[in-house]
């Protein structure tokens, strides 16, 4: 842990000595297109990459950011190389585009000055400095132009769903109201309108209404669509309501194994979610008197929304006599942003061949609204049956129509 510490503290020491050992003048540029009268606008621009330390070190140049096409460095310079002695050099850029390509608010592109290490040993703890000068153009506002945010509230029974919109253009709203649309659990589109309101240029204001919290899951996530008119505009936003979080639960282990032989093992997995989780396993320590004596991982599984999946492997019994063991169970699955986990404990007998015989070791009937893949199978195999069995006994009678003359001697019906 000490070494860990002393590490990271010359990391930051040297971050330090980096950031302080190269510099950018002037940090960004900032063009306002509504000061300008022509249509297409050009300028040039320089900064200077500043050597503070007089040291010897090379720079990469390059632009990035949603309005990098408009900026084209000057002499398609992409590099800089420095000496102690050179204190700063300039590069050069220039900026070219029509007002009609900027959209409205603040877009931004920046020049990127990274440095360049050459030859570096893998087993060198090293650093290497970025630093970005900024371009913001501020692209102007049409008369009428709204800007809106979605939120989601949980109060109680309900769920308050928020519209917070801006007026940014050059006239007043007089009238702006959201309509929210929703499916909850049983895919049933909900419309629920919020208030109406007027706004000044400038202004905000949070447009809400509510839904009760029944329409849907304990735990799962649902697309809302929000529009907002106001005056003859239309603003559409989308953001994803967010119930609870993924849940994984282990429904059936076996009761019974048989003691000293390779055994085949099962488990039901359920997904709780209204989603895919993705990258679901299981790792399991097995504990006989409080001893851990063995330990395995199952393969990993996708496991469809609200579904149950099976999964089978074997189990190495054979140095495992006969008596109680405890599973502890950790089950493994892709959150919505990490890995999570959950325990489980299942005790299970594992039992001579002769007492085997006298136990019903048949596989588990999967319960529950949905199954998965191989439950399903063997729930559609007994219908798919009975469906060949009456096309075959259909097709005979209608053969056994257009065949009558053959088996009825020949009469004809008048």
């Amino acid at each position: 842990m000490k070494t860990k510490m002393i590490v990271w503290i010359l990391v930051l020491l040297m971050v330090i000595q980096i950031a302080t050992a190269l510099g950018i003048r002037p940090a960004r540029t900032t063009i306002a297109v509504d000061d300008y009268n022509e249509d297409n606008i050009k300028m040039d621009g320089k900064l200077w990459v500043v050597n503070n330390n007089q040291r010897e070190f090379t720079v990469n140049i390059y632009v990035d950011g949603e309005l990098a096409d408009f900026v084209k460095l000057k002499n398609n310079m992409t590099t800089l190389n420095f000496r102690p002695e050179d204190e700063a050099k300039e590069v050069g850029f220039e900026i070219n585009f029509k007002k009609d390509k900027i959209p409205p608010g603040t877009s931004t592109a920046n020049i990127v000055i990274e440095e360049r290490f050459e030859g570096a040993s893998p087993n060198t703890v090293s650093s290497k400095l970025i630093l970005k000068h900024k371009i913001t153009i501020i692209g102007p506002y049409p008369d009428l132009y709204l800007e809106g945010a979605l939120n989601f509230h949980e109060n109680g029974n309900e769920i308050e769903l928020v519209a917070e919109v801006k007026n940014l253009g050059k006239q007043d709203i007089k009238k702006v109201q959201t309509i929210f649309y929703i499916n909850d659990k049983e895919q049933k589109q909900h419309e629920l309108e919020t208030e109406t309101a007027s706004l000044k240029t400038k202004e905000s204001t949070l447009l809400t209404t509510t839904i009760a919290k029944d329409n849907f899951n304990d735990a799962g996530q649902y697309e809302v669509s929000a529009v907002t008119k106001y005056d003859d505009q239309t603003l559409e936003l989308y953001k994803t309501l967010l119930i609870g979080k993924p849940e994984v639960e282990i429904t059936y282990f076996d009761k019974y194994l048989i003691a000293y032989k390779v055994n085949q093992y099962t488990l039901d997995l359920l997904n709780k979610w209204n989603q895919q989780i993705r990258n679901v396993y299981v790792e399991v320590e097995v504990v006989k008197d409080g001893n851990k004596i063995d330990s395995f991982r199952t393969r990993s599984v996708d496991i469809e929304a609200e579904m149950i999946q099976r999964v089978s492997d074997y189990l190495d019994a054979k140095d495992k006599g006969p008596g109680k063991y405890t599973f502890e169970m950790t089950v493994y699955f892709w959150n919505l942003v990490r890995m999570d986990e959950k325990k489980f404990t299942f005790s299970t007998d594992l039992v001579t061949e002769e007492d085997a015989k006298h136990l019903n070791l048949a596989q588990p009937s999967l319960t529950g609204a949905a199954v998965g893949i191989g439950g399903a199978f063997s729930t559609i195999v007994p219908w798919l049956l009975v469906g060949i069995l009456l096309g075959l006994i259909g097709f005979y009678v209608v053969w056994r129509y257009l065949n009558r003359e053959k088996y009825d001697g020949g009469d004809k019906p008048l």
